[in-house]
């Protein structure tokens, strides 16, 4: 068995893909298993994905037989998980540290209280050019004063303990969570274990223009204060989420009129580093 199972969903991935799979190939960690799950892609991805599983037997390719979205995708990863360990890449994202996988694993071996550990990013545009990077908060009392605020951990770079995740059922499926299905699961990490991120930058997140234009900014934003409105008993700073969040929405309709494509991507830099 694996040590780590890695879940790659992808859907219509062609153009990207190959970047993701051969960073995942050049890690120095070499025990894992590679999950490519095809959420019924109509393009080429699923040659793409097979001229590698060819020449390595570790990169499995899963295709669903119609279009079932992110959450149910992610789901059909890890029914067919079979590591310890859970680790995530999205098929436009690239790790970029070729030892982020092993530093991973021996932290979570070296600290059984800990379920979830992330890295840092480096954000880059569709043209591979460096617009920002941060570090998330690293420790696990710093990653709860900002829980409920946002986000704290980047989902191309976790590696979690798959028996915790597997005990809320993987990730909720219902649309109260599309577009944060991610973070409420970390919350949900949160309240039965501890939580970190290591101080590297593990992995080159791509901003695409769709995603610089906010497309799902707005339905994201008010789901993440329901997020914080239903974990407000485990994590601290209650209202100042919730202030932010609506601070948040706010601001949106006027990123959206914005001008200037550098001042749109400076106010985004905001939001994903504070």
């Amino acid at each position: 068995m694996p040590k780590v199972s890695i879940i790659l969903p992808t859907y219509n991935g062609e153009k990207y893909i190959s970047d993701a799979i051969q960073s995942v190939l050049n890690q120095s960690f070499s025990d894992w298993e590679l999950l490519v799950v095809d959420d019924a892609s109509t393009n080429n991805t699923s040659g793409v994905v097979k001229r590698f599983s060819e020449n390595d037997k570790r990169i499995i390719y899963i295709k669903n037989e119609r279009n079932l979205g992110i959450q149910k995708t992610l789901n059909s990863g890890l029914k067919h998980a079979k590591g310890e360990y859970v680790a995530r890449i999205d098929d436009d994202d690239v790790w970029i540290d070729s030892t982020k996988l092993e530093k991973q694993i021996a932290f979570l071996e070296e600290n059984k209280n800990y379920v979830l550990v992330g890295t840092g990013v480096i954000n880059v545009n569709e043209d591979n050019r460096e617009l920002f990077r941060f570090l998330n908060p690293l420790s696990d009392i710093a990653i709860r004063k900002k829980m409920l605020s946002k986000n704290c951990f980047i989902h191309s770079s976790v590696v979690f303990r798959k028996d915790v995740v597997m005990r809320f059922g993987g990730y909720d499926e219902t649309e109260k969570t599309k577009h944060v299905e991610d973070y409420d699961l970390w919350l949900k990490l949160g309240s039965v274990g501890k939580l970190a991120n290591l101080p590297i930058y593990g992995v080159k997140f791509m901003m695409r223009r769709s995603s610089l234009s906010g497309k799902n900014k707005k339905e994201q934003f008010r789901k993440d204060i329901l997020l914080a409105k239903q974990y407000k008993n485990i994590y601290p700073n209650y209202y100042q989420a919730l202030l932010r969040g609506y601070v948040r929405i706010f601001l949106y309709g006027f990123f959206n009129i914005l001008p200037i494509k550098a001042l749109k991507t400076k106010i985004l830099k905001i939001y994903k580093s504070h």
